[in-house]
């Protein structure tokens, strides 16, 4: 072999083998140091992972009708571009909107090619727009929450927010619904369910392989939650808060139902309110309040039921005992206290029919700072009513100083709703322990959690508190709440309910602005039950800043004008829900009223 020969040949083999050194030296490098690089790539040219959304659990009422649920709903959107360049699609889908078709042709653009033209179509309006199969129309799907009843029970129900949030392994950032207030916040836990994913593996050809669908996590749907809100009482309450608030042009209204021996919450209303559906309503912040669970009052004469109790529990009075009401003027601890009328003596009875304030800081004084102090407390004043677990967001306390801080005059204050703030849940809870026999209930709004086939996973039950005076005191202390109401003087009678006999008592506060009471600036209210003599049902009304429909003296509005005729109505229309039975052979009590 010539050396010509050789030399070709041995640079053929030195070819060959850098040719092999690379391509071995490619491969150990894609081997090994792209190696997770590369099988990444693969997997995602032959696998993703699907995000699988969880369906948002309903709220329910007592009986089960729908108060908030997710319902799917069909936004239009167009292509501009494809419109433009297709006249007769766009003349079809004017017809179908109902639209001018300038109107429509002035909208599009050939620069926006996802315009939304409309939000929430009416399932007709969508199917019609489906079937003109046109280029340029699309109809993406979404999930929004709904809310039928619209105001009615809103601060209960509260709403939802939509967030974006990276779900599973997929890696995409998805909207879904999250509580914000009322129970979607409170039990957002159980109504949010737990979402899923797909996880889909294709062949070398786009096709699934159907082995891997195992590997799917479904989605595990949100469990409805049953509230124990009774919507046709709900739906009286809004009607009469509706009223006062329009009628007496007043700050807010707020209006409590409850179930007594249970302590479920039939019907709670605020005004101002809000339309969850509508979240324009939501820009002022004072229409979100839950004012019946937030706003601390000086409640004025309704505390005067508990004044009572404590006072007839530790047997220092009887309802007879006489008190000399000083003609209405009583100067003590460098003050003077009035009544509205002047009185004489008056058996304990007629002086709380008449609220003489004189007469019930008198019982103040008899009863001593530490056991008003002491009823006070367990009547549920100054601490948290509901149960944490299933308590609306925002509950305040309330305020009751010790009786190391109070001053010499606010033994004659605090008996009569001075110097002490209540929630209206509050006093709602202690006047139903009243009419319960001495026992103070939890308030209950939730009632059971349920899964998607109707079983209880959760129920709710109805707690005592604790007993806060005795069953004899409790009958003592109703029998004299029933004169407010049934006797011509009392000062309620206007709440009177015909055919059942109830109990009750009315308010009349001055309100503190900046430190000082403004005259003519009052809370108003009314707390009341019936059957007084077998107590099924309570309804507080508390009315802030109501003003008086004429000028004038003697034209205060107080709570025996402005609430206490919305108590006989609500009371008329629940007594009839609850089918209770009408007590045919009642008597009128008669007027007890004795001279001065």
């Amino acid at each position: 072999m010539n050396t010509a020969l050789q030399t070709r040949a041995m640079a053929i083999f030195v070819l060959f083998a850098c040719g092999f050194t690379v391509i071995s030296s490619r491969l150990v490098y894609l081997q090994l140091v792209k190696s997770d690089e590369y099988r990444e790539k693969a997997i995602q040219m032959h696998y993703r992972v699907v995000p699988m959304l969880a369906q948002r659990g309903r709220i329910l009422d007592s009986g089960g009708g729908i108060l908030s649920q997710t319902v799917s709903v069909k936004d239009l959107r167009i292509d501009g571009q494809i419109a433009l360049q297709n006249p007769q699609e766009v003349a079809q889908i004017a017809e179908v909107l109902g639209w001018s078709l300038a109107d429509l042709q002035l909208r599009l653009s050939a620069s926006n090619r996802y315009m939304l033209l409309a939000e929430e179509l009416n399932p007709e309006v969508a199917e019609r727009l489906d079937k003109l199969k046109a280029k340029s129309v699309l109809l993406p799907q979404r999930f929004k929450r709904s809310y039928p009843n619209g105001v009615e029970a809103s601060h209960v129900v509260g709403y939802t927010n939509s967030i974006r949030k990276e779900v599973g392994d997929s890696g995409k950032m998805v909207d879904f619904e999250k509580g914000a207030l009322g129970i979607e916040l409170v039990m957002d836990k159980y109504l949010a369910g737990i979402s899923g994913e797909r996880r889909i593996v294709k062949n070398n050809r786009n096709r699934e392989i159907a082995a891997y669908r195992q590997m799917d996590r479904e989605p595990r749907d949100g469990m409805d939650v049953m509230l124990t809100i009774n919507r046709s009482v709900q739906h009286e309450i809004e009607v009469e808060a509706e009223r006062i608030y329009n009628d007496y042009s007043a700050n807010a209204v707020n209006i409590l139902v409850v179930r007594i021996g249970t302590g479920e919450i039939l019907g709670m209303t605020n005004r101002p309110t809000f339309d969850p559906n509508d979240r324009k309503t939501f820009k002022n912040p004072e229409n979100l309040r839950n004012r019946t669970i937030m706003d601390q009052i000086e409640p004025g004469s309704t505390f005067k039921i508990i004044t009572l109790a404590a006072a007839l529990n530790e047997n220092l009075v009887t309802t007879e005992t006489p008190i000399f009401c000083e003609n209405g003027r009583f100067p003590y601890g460098g003050h003077t206290l009035t009544d509205t009328s002047p009185h004489g003596t008056l058996p304990l009875w007629e002086a709380f029919m008449v609220s003489s304030n004189i007469a019930f800081a008198k019982v103040g004084l008899s009863l001593g700072e530490n056991k008003l102090y002491k009823y006070a407390r367990l009547m549920g004043f100054g601490e948290l009513a509901q149960n944490p677990n299933q308590a609306l967001p925002s509950e305040q306390r309330g305020l009751i100083r010790i009786p190391q801080k109070w001053s010499k005059v606010d033994l004659t204050r605090v008996p009569i709703g001075y110097g002490i703030a209540v929630t209206n849940l509050q006093m709602s809870m202690a006047v139903s322990a009243i009419a319960n026999d001495g026992k103070l209930m939890e308030p209950r709004i939730v009632k059971s959690v349920l899964d998607k086939d109707g079983r209880i996973v959760q129920e709710f039950l109805p707690r005592i508190v604790r007993q806060v005076v005795n069953m004899k005191t409790a009958k003592e202390v109703t029998s004299v709440m029933k004169h407010v109401v049934e006797e011509e003087g009392g000062t309620g009678k206007a709440a009177r309910v015909k055919d059942f006999t109830a109990a009750g008592k009315t308010g009349t506060a001055w309100k503190i602005v900046n430190g000082q009471y403004p005259k003519g600036v009052y809370y108003s209210s009314f707390v009341g039950f019936l059957p007084a003599d077998n107590p099924e049902f309570l309804v507080s009304i508390v009315v802030d800043e109501p003003k008086a429909r004429q000028s004038g003296k003697g034209n205060i509005p107080y709570g025996g004008k402005v609430a206490a005729p919305s108590f006989g109505r609500i009371a008329t229309q629940v007594a009839e829900e609850l089918g209770l039975q009408r007590e045919t052979g009642k008597s009128v009590l008669v007027d007890r009223r004795r001279s001065p």
